[in-house]
């Protein structure tokens, strides 16, 4: 069965001007949508707020998925800070929690396994996605960490497939869609455009990438997840358009 979420960049200007997520949380409900994705940079750091953004998705029927900007592999460990984002996950009443692989190039096979260990319980699962950066998200790293998980046989760890971002690391997204689709069960989904020599993102039916398409390369998604800033009635129409396509 399906999970259609709203990241909550969608609400670029309320969190810009300050607005708690834990204010959002009934717009993605209005909107029709049945999960919301936190992002992490957007939060107070208080226990409280994300407290508060779990008891208001859980009024509401809501799951809540947990996107932190930051990177699973540092140097040659797994990040100190990931026990860190797993506690919070919790307190939001979330298992999905999203990170970055980062560089695989100073990190032993043994030592990403044995801190993948530690903190994997059963009882969440870790998505990592593409960023726009070569450094965390190259289509080689993806592969390579995958190639890992794969042979020592990790549940709880899958991808999320964000189909604009490969613009931004000029790689071909039907390659990448190609090689990560047997990984992948969360789309992100968003468009994206050159104004003038500029990438920016976009609404999907407002931007170059034919989205339909790519969405039928990955027979394993069951997470759609709309990750751009727009208005509601774009949002809305969207979401729509999205559930037609993964019927």
């Amino acid at each position: 069965m399906s999970t259609y979420v709203l990241n909550t960049i969608a609400f670029k200007k309320d969190l810009d001007n300050g607005v708690s997520q834990s204010r959002l949380v009934e717009k993605v409900k209005q909107l029709g949508f049945d999960a919301i994705e936190i992002r992490n940079e957007f939060l107070n750091g208080s226990k409280n707020e994300r407290l508060a953004i779990a008891k208001e998705a859980q009024k509401l029927g809501l799951e809540v998925f947990y996107s932190v900007n930051d990177v699973l592999v540092t140097g040659d460990h797994l990040n100190n800070k990931a026990l860190d984002y797993v506690t919070e996950m919790r307190e939001l009443n979330s298992s999905h929690l999203k990170l970055n692989i980062g560089s695989l190039s100073d990190i032993s096979k043994e030592e990403l396994l044995k801190g993948l260990a530690a903190i994997l319980d059963g009882q969440f699962e870790i998505a990592v996605e593409n960023n726009q950066t070569l450094a965390d998200s190259s289509l080689a790293i993806t592969k390579k960490f995958f190639e890992i998980i794969q042979d020592a046989g990790i549940k709880d760890i899958h991808y999320c497939f964000d189909i604009a971002n490969w613009i931004w690391l000029d790689t071909d997204v039907d390659q990448a869609a190609d090689d990560l689709k047997q990984f992948t069960t969360y789309l992100h989904l968003k468009n994206a455009v050159r104004d003038q020599g500029e990438l920016k993102t976009v609404p999907l039916e407002d931007g170059d990438l034919n989205w339909r398409a790519l969405i039928k390369k990955f027979p394993f998604a069951y997470d759609f997840g709309l990750e751009y800033a727009g208005n509601a009635e774009t949002i809305a129409n969207e979401l729509g358009l999205v559930k037609e396509a993964t019927k």
